[in-house]
């Protein structure tokens, strides 16, 4: 009943602001109607070009998030298990999560050229950072107690950092991909919106942008917004409450 209550006071909420918007659409020329721009995002999410448009995204986002997956929970294991590592490396981690994802689409179009690999470069350097840092942080934030618990019950070794360290460091893993995602997402839009030639999201938003139709550019604003929230709803969420209800901190 209470999460009833919770989603119909949020429904409630957003029915509000869209009816403000509305209403300032009427007597300001500047502000575009709620209505004319989801009218826009049907009618592009049934147009096969969009569409079309749309899955060449996502596959280079989960091309980039597989690399982003592998190396950024590969190395943040390496730093939270060796001190001198860490010590060389942490900062290098830091870097990279400080870095804007944009701020990389120079450097990837220097090295891959004006194709889909730069985008994908810069998906993994936008994006791999966060889930260094979130890795390598749950190993060294490990209870000192569970560490205690295995000495005395007789592990040693590897055997305490891959049975006890690492499924500890599990839910801190999984924080740091879902924010990876949310970060790469936004990496992937900067390349293609940069790398005009491209077929995908990016570069349909760069040619409504030319030609300065608000509603149309509001749409597909939209539209990549919502994409991001359904995958995050869909697997990290999900993936995030059952490894809480796994480990006990749901």
């Amino acid at each position: 009943m209470k999460i009833w209550i919770t989603w119909l006071r949020k429904l409630a909420l957003w029915l509000l602001i869209l009816a403000v918007w509305e209403a300032l659409s009427k007597v300001s020329p500047w502000v575009p109607s709620v209505f004319g721009i989801l009218r826009r995002v049907v009618a592009n999410l049934t147009d096969l070009e969009v569409l079309s448009a749309l899955g060449r995204s996502l596959l280079r986002m989960a091309v980039g998030f597989s690399g982003v997956f592998v190396l950024g929970i590969g190395t943040g294991l390496l730093l939270g298990r060796f001190r001198l590592l860490d010590e060389i490396f942490g900062t290098v981690a830091m870097a990279l999560h400080a870095m804007p994802g944009a701020a990389w689409v120079p450097l990837a179009i220097l090295l891959f050229g004006l194709n889909q690999w730069a985008v994908i470069f810069t998906v993994l350097l936008g994006a791999t950072g966060i889930v260094m840092v979130s890795t390598s942080t749950g190993i060294k934030e490990v209870p000192p107690l569970l560490l205690r618990a295995a000495r005395t019950m007789g592990a040693r070794g590897t055997k305490i950092f891959w049975h006890v360290v690492v499924p500890s460091a599990v839910p801190r893993i999984v924080d740091g991909l879902r924010l990876a995602w949310a970060f790469g997402w936004r990496a992937l839009m900067a390349g293609e919106l940069m790398i005009g030639s491209l077929k995908g999201m990016g570069e349909i938003l760069n040619k409504v942008a030319k030609q300065r139709d608000l509603h149309q550019i509001l749409a597909f604003m939209v539209i990549i917004a919502a994409m991001s929230l359904v995958i995050d709803r869909l697997l990290f969420r999900r993936l995030e409450r059952l490894v809480k209800t796994r480990w006990g901190t749901a």
